[in-house]
């Protein structure tokens, strides 16, 4: 009865959120009232996992997340060899405890995956579990819990296990529905591109011809295909005078993928 009464409660004042913040916090604290101390939720475009373009996963985090822990493994990119991110994308919709088989088998050998999983000890953690929620054409989430305490109840052990995936599988559902909250992962790929590259975009995504987008822009076609030039190297992750890797039709499925024609007014 009691366990019944607390997911109500976790429910109604879920969808009750009126804002990212607020779902976050309400998640947090069901996580937390689970057994775990902190949690990480994410939400990886296709795009950042397919191409080089220069942008970092956002992450939403606890306050006390291991700060230092989060940092180092985003200076270090470990999100190009996590063997979690990996297990995500490959389809595995198992929990995935950190210091189990499934994580193991996904880091290939590598010293660079071994380290992301050896660098999360260095920083005093002691159990970590990774939720998949998403592997698709859009990209792929996952929401991560970890404790700093030892205990034969962390990570996987944990009797909560179940009511944690159902509890998370409720937050995601809630953000990947809600574009406002969905865009929290997105908007720093967004930002990358200037204001003309994203109306551009927009044009194309809209299925106007180059014509009518300069017009729009009060531009040349000309001078739009030096910003499809310039597009696709950013989306390549190569320098000014290097050729792009992404071609044109490839650019106009990442941008279809981003739903685009949401984040330009």
């Amino acid at each position: 009865m009691t366990r019944s009464a607390s997911f109500s409660t976790f429910v109604e004042d879920l969808y009750a959120s009126k804002t990212f913040e607020e779902a976050f916090d309400t998640f947090e604290k069901k996580a937390q009232v689970l057994g775990y101390e902190s949690v990480l939720y994410t939400y990886i475009p296709k795009v950042l996992i397919e191409s080089d373009f220069a942008v970092k996963p956002v992450y939403k985090v606890s306050h006390d997340y291991s700060p230092g822990f989060l940092k180092h493994y985003e200076d270090a990119r470990f999100d190009k060899h996590d063997p979690l991110i990996r297990a995500v994308d490959a389809g595995v919709n198992e929990p995935i405890d950190w210091w189990g088989d499934v994580c193991k088998a996904f880091m290939n050998g590598e010293r660079a995956s071994n380290e992301v999983i050896d660098t999360s000890r260095q920083y005093g953690i002691k159990s970590g579990l990774t939720l998949p929620l998403l592997s698709g054409k859009s990209g792929i989430a996952g929401a991560s819990f970890i404790n700093t305490e030892s205990g034969n109840l962390n990570g996987s052990n944990n009797p909560n296990v179940a009511d944690l995936v159902l509890c998370t599988r409720l937050f995601h559902g809630l953000v990947q529905s809600n574009a406002c909250y969905k865009g929290e992962f997105v908007k720093t790929l967004i930002d990358a591109l200037s204001q003309t590259e994203k109306r551009f975009l927009a044009g194309l995504a809209r299925g106007q011809a180059p014509s009518e987008i300069a017009y729009d822009l009060k531009t040349s076609e000309r001078y739009l295909e030096q910003v499809m030039l310039k597009i696709r190297r950013k989306f390549s992750g190569v320098s000014p005078t290097e050729s792009p890797t992404i071609n044109r039709n490839q650019l106009l499925y990442y941008a279809g993928l981003l739903d685009i024609l949401e984040h330009v007014d």
